[in-house]
């Protein structure tokens, strides 16, 4: 892998992520044309964006400089945060000016999110991660959580279906992305690195350390959405709110006892071929 390549492409989301989000935050009528609800949940997205994920990527850029595999880890994780993020603002987010900055967004984190992916050495992964009640905890959790999303989203789906009734987390958009993009890749991912890393599997060592990262950082920006929200008047549900809250405390907790569990050195993490 070329360590230049992670650099000048995390580089380049951070900037363009600073900028999306400081002014999804400070210029007022970017988001006019959304919903009130839309608004509060951008909003609460850029403020973690800003404050806490464009942060951990930059310190994760530290740490692989010096050939740490936790810091190539949550380089990962953090990049399939923006990949994700970006992805939902890209095709959300009625048409603004920043349009292109979001596609230039999710492009960018897309493509070094591959480039990651392919260059990664899941034996080694798996030898560095110290076995024990931690690993399975982690992948009892990525089951459940993916179960969890599932059951949550294809029950509004399926009542609506059944009604003839638009769900009410529609609104004024045509079609649920976030939904699409939970059920269609985030639920897959939960269920898939879950049962690899119980099954000992190499690369369920390397999907759920990927996966512990996004959906704390995910989880995080959806409690900040959540008091947005209720700061603008918006109505929520409680069983959500609870469901995320759980969630988000519990990835958290588990992320950092996976990491934990990262052994060796730096100098033993320089498995990745950084040129």
């Amino acid at each position: 892998m070329d360590k230049k390549l992670i650099y000048i492409n995390s580089i380049a989301v951070a900037l363009l992520a600073v900028f999306a989000t400081t002014s999804g935050l400070f210029w007022k009528g970017l988001y006019m044309h959304d919903t009130v609800s839309g608004v509060a949940q951008m909003m609460g997205q850029d403020l973690i964006t800003l404050i806490v994920a464009v942060p951990i990527l930059l310190g994760s850029l530290y740490l692989i400089s010096r050939g740490s595999l936790r810091g190539y880890l949550i380089w990962m994780g953090t990049m399939f945060y923006f990949l994700y993020s970006y992805a939902s603002m890209s095709f959300l987010t009625s048409y603004n000016q920043l349009f292109l900055v979001y596609v230039a967004l999710f492009s960018i984190s897309l493509y070094a999110f591959i480039y990651g992916l392919l260059s990664m050495d899941v034996k080694t992964i798996k030898k560095s991660v110290s076995p024990g009640v931690t690993i399975k905890i982690a992948g009892v959790f990525s089951i459940i959580m993916g179960l969890l999303l599932a059951l949550m989203w294809l029950s509004m789906i399926i009542e609506s279906l059944l009604t003839g009734t638009a769900p009410a987390a529609l609104e004024s958009y045509t079609t649920l992305v976030i939904q699409a993009l939970d059920l269609g890749v985030l639920v897959p991912a939960a269920f898939i690195a879950g049962l690899l890393i119980l099954k000992g599997k190499q690369w369920g060592y390397a999907i759920i350390s990927i996966l512990l990262v996004k959906v704390s950082l995910l989880g995080t920006a959806i409690l900040s959405m959540i008091l947005f929200m209720v700061r603008n008047g918006v109505s929520v549900a409680v069983v959500q709110v609870l469901l995320f809250g759980v969630v988000t405390v519990a990835g958290i907790l588990i992320a950092t006892a996976f990491y934990k569990n990262i052994n060796g050195s730096t100098n033993d993490f320089k498995v990745f071929k950084l040129n």
